[in-house]
């Protein structure tokens, strides 16, 4: 439904409902409104006519059928650590639900071996909630989990800790509960049958499925169910050092193939200087305090926190490329036998370097957002792709080549290219990302802190190098695409409808239109509904 077809009375009919709803939180001021307008990259964008953040399934489920009733769009949105416009609206008459008040840890099921958490639970809590268990999750956060949601990494599809062996959110998942279009809300998984716990994936089409990486699309999510596994009782880091990219990924793709490694990056020499999240490893007595906490005996932990004191993260600079990897096991024996093991494939390309990355990241792994913005507050926007593991070879010098024919575009517009790659499961993971000097947003300055972003507060939006790196991330896109690679968070921002066969986009926008007949839930996501894009 257009815009342009809204009839006024019935919209602030809704909007009037809305407010008087209790428990939805709702606020239509004109800061609240602009706040919404803007993701990680994607500024200034349409402010919502207002925000819903409702307290539990059932305020949400009112509040989503008052809206679309009156033809209101219904916009999702999680932690707010997107940058594809996956929870920006896409027209003028939309509500943003922030779904972060509904952050309760529903249980906690050591013997059938799940948890159940609302949507807006961060993967801080969802790990806090099972630290005296033994339990976790098989992929259990990415590096923004003090603030990025359950229901956003399902929404988006999310990869990092415990990726490499687990690959994504999407493998943990066994069911989830989202509200529809029209304010039904559907449990999918075991849990949606008559008097079944919710245990198990199957028992017919893969419902659950349906809405991990929707984008939101297809519904707004307030709870999942995920697996848990015990946790393993052994871990060790190790670090390499390589000339190249090919070197570094030649290392990550042998190792992913003998299922070695719980999760790891590579990150070039540009990453080691400008990432605020790398160069965090030399934070001071805070890192300290962690490292001797974490250490297997205190003599150990003082031993660890002295090298990352007295190294820092020079050593990185040394290398052009470094790899940094967490191994996990059941024992001693058998870490033994793995960290031989990789670090003989390791050694036969690059060399064995301080393992005080890897360390120092899992030693805390839900730290403060400070990697969105660069070490000295430049903005920061990456772009990225899977590949089948065997054609990384072709896929690392074909984006070689890319980049460095645009070497002098990106140096006349001062952009910053750097490159982190990781495996996935069994896929090869490459992501660019560029850092230049733009204005702070309220987004960023409410997610690192003002104290941190106060030296840069007053920079000028610099719109001329923001749209050259939009058009370097699309071209960047488009490469990929062509190189057969696939895209997460799609949102209104990688090309999707363009990517597939007709038959299955036609399945799609079928689904699309049972549950959302009027195109109102987050329309233009995937490029279905109105406001559709490539």
């Amino acid at each position: 439904m257009a815009d342009a077809q809204m009839k006024p009375d019935a919209v602030s009919a809704a909007l009037s409902a809305l407010a008087g709803l209790k428990g939805s939180g709702f606020r239509d001021d004109e800061e609240t409104r602009a706040y919404y307008a803007n993701d990680v990259f994607w500024q200034p964008g349409v402010r919502p006519l207002g925000v819903v953040m409702p307290e539990d399934a059932a305020i949400a489920a009112d509040a989503v059928a008052l809206c679309t009733r009156a033809g209101i769009a219904v916009v999702p949105r999680g932690g707010g650590m997107s940058y594809s416009k996956g929870y920006l609206p896409a027209r003028e008459t939309a509500v943003v639900f922030d779904m972060r008040k509904l952050a309760r840890v529903v249980e906690v099921n050591a013997d059938d071996l799940y948890i159940t958490v609302e949507a807006g639970c961060t993967w801080e809590q969802v790990n806090a909630a099972l630290e005296k268990t033994g339990l976790r999750t098989g992929y259990w956060g990415p590096l923004s989990g003090v603030n990025a949601t359950v229901g956003g990494a399902l929404s988006q599809n999310s990869a990092f800790f415990g990726s490499s062996l687990n690959a994504t959110v999407a493998e943990s998942v066994i069911g989830v509960e989202v509200i529809l279009a029209n304010g039904d809300r559907v449990r999918t998984g075991s849990g949606g049958r008559h008097g079944a716990k919710p245990f198990s994936r199957e028992g017919g089409p893969d419902l659950t499925g349906l809405f991990l990486g929707d984008n939101g699309a297809l519904g707004l999510k307030c709870a999942a169910t995920l697996r848990l596994w015990p946790a393993p009782a052994e871990v060790d880091y190790l670090s390499f050092g390589f000339p190249s990219m090919a070197d570094m990924a030649a290392v990550q793709v042998a190792l992913a193939r003998e299922r070695l490694v719980s999760e790891g990056f590579g990150i070039d020499r540009t990453k080691a200087s400008h990432s605020a999240s790398v160069n965090r490893i030399s934070d001071g007595l805070k890192t300290l305090g962690i490292l001797v906490r974490g250490g297997k005996t205190v003599a150990s932990g003082i031993k660890d926190a002295a090298r990352a004191a007295a190294g820092g993260a020079s050593f990185l600079k040394d290398h052009a490329f470094t790899l940094h990897l967490v191994l996990e096991a059941r024992n001693g024996e058998e870490l033994k036998t793995s960290m031989a093991r990789a670090r003989a494939i390791g050694n036969a390309h690059g060399v064995e370097i301080e393992n005080t990355v890897p360390k120092v990241m899992r030693s805390k792994p839900f730290s403060p957002v400070r990697g969105m913005l660069g070490l000295n507050g430049e903005r920061w926007v990456p772009i990225h792709a899977v590949f089948p593991m065997g054609d990384w070879k072709r896929v690392v010098e074909a984006n070689d080549a890319f980049f460095a024919e645009r070497k002098a575009e990106m140096d006349r517009h001062g952009i910053v290219y750097s490159v982190m790659t990781m495996t996935v499961g069994g896929e090869f993971f490459i992501e660019p990302a560029f850092y230049w000097t733009d204005e702070i947003t309220d987004l960023h300055a409410r997610s690192v802190g003002e104290d941190v972003v106060r030296p840069w507060r007053d920079r000028p939006a610099n719109e001329a190098t923001r749209r050259a790196v939009a058009d370097l991330r699309a071209a960047t896109q488009d490469l990929y695409i062509s190189l057969g690679g696939v895209n997460w968070q799609v949102a209104r921002d990688y090309p999707f409808k363009s990517v597939l066969e007709p038959a299955t986009y036609a399945l799609l926008t079928a689904l699309k239109d049972a549950v959302d007949p009027d195109g109102l839930m987050n329309p233009g996501s995937l490029g279905l509904g109105s406001d559709q894009t490539r």
